[in-house]
């Protein structure tokens, strides 16, 4: 029996997502695309900033994140934004595998600002990327 071989096109996976702010191509006028690495990084920024309750069918999709960002700010607290940013990962995005210590939480309680910070292997690419996001309270 003959091996069949996949065209190469069908041996790599690419991801490819809308550009969330859904931005057009200047001279096409259609809808930009974001592929791969930055597909993911997307990916990754909207599951953290959803809250639980927000994805129909699915009420504890999501690092639930802004519904805690009017607690006192302190260790305890950025440890529980670590906790539940990890298990959002772990649970809801199976195309990245967090590094050690790949979820680093920064609180700027004088600015009303915390910044997270999570270094990942994207698991397809195997590219090490990071991400940042800068979460603020706004009353």
């Amino acid at each position: 029996m003959a091996k069949r071989t996949l065209p190469t096109s069908l041996k790599q996976i690419t991801y490819r997502d809308f550009d969330i702010q859904f931005r057009r191509h200047p001279s096409t006028g259609k809808l930009l695309i974001k592929k791969d690495d930055e597909a993911v990084k997307q990916a990754l920024k909207t599951l953290i900033l959803t809250n639980f309750y927000e994805k129909p069918f699915f009420p504890r999709f999501g690092g639930n994140l802004r519904a805690r960002l009017f607690d006192n700010f302190n260790s305890i607290t950025a440890e529980l934004f670590k906790s539940q940013i990890e298990t959002a990962i772990r649970n809801f995005e199976p195309r990245v595998a967090l590094a050690k210590n790949g979820v680093i939480v920064q609180q700027q309680p004088d600015r009303n600002t915390l910044i997270v910070t999570i270094r990942f292997k994207n698991v397809v690419t195997l590219n090490d990327l990071t991400l940042d996001v800068n979460l603020n309270r706004i009353r």
